[in-house]
């Protein structure tokens, strides 16, 4: 989905033709993926379009746009509403032939059940027609029997094909119109060339998407992270610098963890099982500080790359990786990319996270070698061997260095000392009840789908809270990210819950899989965001925008407390010893206008 404005824009170019509006989208954004109105992802979208135009039936509808058309019905519809025949009213015989044929293409030719009882089969069939058929399988599983249902349904084929031979000739039309009117190529435009502009919004949106999937297949090759791992990769596990963007999300943490930022070893100690993202802005707000680093770092690859539109083009086109256009040497460069890049994410060690990508960039054989990590976790379906690669980070590091400076944060007052710990409890509270919630639903998912082993939760990455109906009568209904490891597999598998801790639960609680090619789906703007990943269903799109946008993630979120460090997190110190200054104030003047807690005569 682009910004509504921008949607508007594309709509106006593509004449109200929804299907080259999106084209143009596509086309703009380079997304690599056609349009297929047979998708769960485009039925979802066209369902809740039609849902929110106040359509009397959006289900039908969306299943209206994936049929499939006999050769002779597909024959006459495009006779009678192809190019040509614009303009030619239709006649009552064209309409119930139109009729006729959307009617019985959206009925199904026949369903059979097969039900795997304790006595054996039953097998029930129901409506039986004579045609081509294509099968869908579905499964659903009760207790004591398991039934196979395939419902058998027209081939041939798909009516979006109507518009095929005319759509390509009608996208180049639309390009050739906006160059003509002096507008960006390929509908570049910059409404204004504000940061705000529609068309930018569209692109950051997409790359938001992009970088939230490099992180998911980031934390899937790594083994279960330590907490203080997990906290260097949500603070300073940024995608840019000198490699592929998955291998800095791996170099950036471990150097973060060990050299850049390390913990004292007590520290390290208390918060080591403190690895699973309740809150998702806090991975959200790694990704949107990323961007900001690939953008300044893009201006490295070109002169013309400053420009913050063809900055975000290259981005899209590239999937954010810009190592390759990047110069092989920094030596004779006024200003180190990678320091300015961090500068730019607002990186707590913007020095030295650009001083090792510039020895990283000038040691190719080093930097093959911690290649080499990942290239044998990718290839074995195995987890990297974090430990080999500390080491060999930790060497160059300190064979390199020009020294590090880190600043002691100053001592916290008692308002903040308990406010890092209630948070702490908070988040370990919190964390036992949902580990031991999905858990049950990975053991309940293992066995309705018959599997020989049982998945175990890994990590929980990102968990949204959904209000549901009004106290005391409501609930909150928990929508979670997190991955799983399966005895068969060695690999993760990203996974999504949906259930509530309340007692009365009246809707169903379930886990299932998410395909690795579904996890950028999230949706993000700067007013609201969907931090989720969520299945290819439209309930979920209209469902979980939140006014929890972009914006949000330069806040100080509760993670930050939960992650303290007394040695390290200077910043952090001064605003919550700001904070709860005034908060004791403000207690301390209310205790005096109201008399409380001072001394009274009898």
């Amino acid at each position: 989905m682009t910004q509504k404005g921008a949607g508007v824009r594309y709509l106006y170019r593509a004449d109200a033709n929804l299907l080259l509006a999106v084209m143009l989208i596509q086309h703009d954004l380079y997304a690599e993926e056609a349009l297929d109105p047979e998708s769960d992802r485009t039925q979802a979208a066209l369902e809740s379009a039609a849902t929110i135009a106040g359509h009397p039936s959006p289900t039908t509808l969306a299943r209206l746009m994936s049929i499939r058309l006999q050769d002779d019905n597909f024959a006459l519809l495009k006779k009678l509403f192809s190019a040509d025949a614009q303009g030619i009213p239709l006649t009552v015989e064209d309409v119930w032939a139109t009729h006729r044929i959307l009617h019985t293409m959206l009925s199904p030719i026949c369903t059979a059940s097969i039900i795997h009882t304790k006595r054996g089969l039953v097998v029930h069939v129901r409506h039986m027609l004579e045609a081509r058929c294509s099968e869908t399988i579905s499964f659903s599983t009760t207790a004591d029997a398991r039934t196979v249902t395939t419902t058998l349904g027209w081939d041939g084929t798909p009516i979006s094909s109507l518009q095929s031979g005319v759509l390509p000739g009608k996208l180049q039309d639309c390009l050739g119109k906006a160059i003509a009117d002096a507008r960006k190529h390929n509908l570049k435009t910059p409404c204004g060339g504000g940061d705000a502009c529609d068309y930018m919004e569209s692109l950051k949106m997409y790359l938001h998407g992009i970088i939230h999937n490099l992180y998911i297949k980031a934390l899937k090759l790594l083994p279960t992270p330590s907490g203080s791992l997990m906290r260097s990769i949500l603070k300073a596990g940024h995608c840019y610098g000198c490699m592929d963007p998955i291998f800095n999300i791996i170099v950036n943490s471990i150097w973060y963890n060990t050299c850049g930022c390390n913990l004292p070893v007590s520290e390290g100690r208390d918060m080591v099982e403190y690895n699973d993202v309740l809150d998702p802005l806090c991975l959200l707000r790694a990704q949107v500080h990323s961007l900001k680093g690939l953008m300044e770092l893009a201006a490295f690859a070109g002169p013309q790359f400053s420009v913050p539109a063809r900055a975000l083009e290259l981005l899209c086109s590239t999937k954010c990786d810009i190592a390759s256009m990047l110069p092989s040497s920094t030596e004779s460069s006024e200003k180190n990319p990678f320091h300015e890049s961090a500068k730019a994410a607002g990186h707590t060690r913007p020095l030295g996270l650009g001083e090792l990508h510039q020895q990283l960039l000038l040691m190719p054989d080093t930097r093959s070698k911690l290649l080499s990590f990942i290239t044998e976790a990718q290839t074995s379906g195995t987890v990297l061997r974090v430990d080999d690669m500390t080491q060999s980070i930790s060497l160059i590091w300190n064979r390199n260095r020009s020294g590090a400076q880190t600043v002691e944060a100053p001592e916290l007052c008692a308002g903040a000392l308990r406010a890092v710990s209630n948070e702490r409890s908070d988040y370990e509270d919190e964390r036992s009840c949902l580990r031991s919630k999905i858990e049950q639903l990975l053991k309940e998912y293992t066995t309705q789908q018959f599997l020989g082993s049982e998945y175990k939760l890994d990590t929980i990455l990102g968990v949204e809270e959904r209000h549901k109906g009004y106290y005391p009568g409501g609930y909150i209904r928990y929508h979670v990210n997190f991955t799983a490891t399966c005895d068969l597999r060695l690999q993760r598998t990203l996974f999504y819950a949906e259930f509530s801790l309340s007692s009365c639960e009246p809707e169903p609680e379930f886990c299932c899989p998410l395909t690795y090619a579904n996890a950028g789906r999230c949706y993000y703007g700067v007013i609201s965001a969907r931090k989720i990943v969520y299945p290819d269903d439209a309930k979920y799109i209209p469902d979980d925008i939140t006014v929890r946008g972009t914006r949000s993630a330069d806040g100080m979120l509760g993670m930050d407390l939960v992650y303290f460090s007394p040695m390290l997190d200077v910043e952090i110190a001064e605003n919550l010893n700001v904070l709860h200054s005034e908060e004791e104030e403000e207690k301390r003047k209310k205790r005096k206008k109201t008399g409380r807690g001072m001394c009274r005569p009898n």
